[in-house]
């Protein structure tokens, strides 16, 4: 059975009783992801970003750094953005405290809503978004994280900074995961670069980090390393 199939299936009957009260289980990681979805992803883009991520939710080394024992989880939910006025909740808040609930979650990432005008890229918008779902978690974690993925600069809406000044993204790590395409090297100018734009506007907080690849093709595999490298060390702090 396939990633897709199998995790879809589970998404039914599981996901409803997981997305409950988290008092009964200690959350180490409240964590927000943002999946790209302008004008600048394609349908098969876009496509390998939900695969991706769902399958890397279910690889056996994320799940135990997700739930490494009984009692202890995360909370997570993801969304897709483009516009500063577009943004869809893709899998609502769940709590992840075991494989089910897990594979549950990853079914919904792929069976979810999709953003229906894709246009510009409001990451300034999606940095927002996103803090105003970490205040709707259902657990009190002991980190907050948001992983915002992209592969250009923000180029809509309100940027960045002006919601840090305000105070918005306090308390919050905000990773980042840029598709930086090899023509940045020589062709385009600096300020396309979106590992520029990223390092400059984007990431934030204690051991805030951006995962680099150069394609979506890998990116199943460098969401992979980027959960587990947001999720390792919040479990070695216990």
């Amino acid at each position: 059975m396939s990633v897709r199939s199998n995790a879809i299936g589970l998404a039914a009957g599981v996901l409803a009783a997981s997305a409950v009260s988290a008092a009964a289980f200690e959350c180490h990681t409240a964590l927000v992801l943002g999946l790209d979805a302008s004008r600048s992803v394609d349908a098969g883009e876009h496509r390998l970003q939900r695969e991706g991520l769902a399958a890397a939710l279910m690889d056996p080394i994320i799940m135990d750094a997700i739930a490494p024992y009984e009692g202890l989880g995360v909370v997570a939910m993801a969304f897709e953005w483009s516009n500063p006025g577009d943004q869809v909740v893709i899998a609502p808040w769940t709590v992840l405290d075991g494989p089910a609930a897990i594979e549950a979650f990853a079914g919904s990432i792929l069976s979810g809503p999709s953003i229906e005008r894709r246009w510009r890229t409001g990451i300034g918008a999606a940095m927002r978004f996103a803090a105003d779902q970490v205040k709707k978690a259902p657990a009190d974690c002991r980190r907050r994280v948001v992983d915002i993925s992209g592969d250009g600069p923000g180029n809509a809406g309100t940027p960045p900074e002006v919601h840090r000044r305000a105070g918005v993204l306090d308390g919050l790590t905000i990773n980042g995961l840029v598709i930086r395409h090899p023509e940045f090297d020589s062709a385009q100018p600096p300020d396309k670069d979106p590992l520029r734009y990223f390092t400059e506007h984007v990431v934030q907080g204690p051991g805030a980090f951006i995962e680099v690849t150069s394609s979506y093709q890998d990116y199943p595999e460098a969401i992979l390393r980027k959960l587990l490298r947001e999720l390792s060390p919040a479990v070695a702090q216990r």
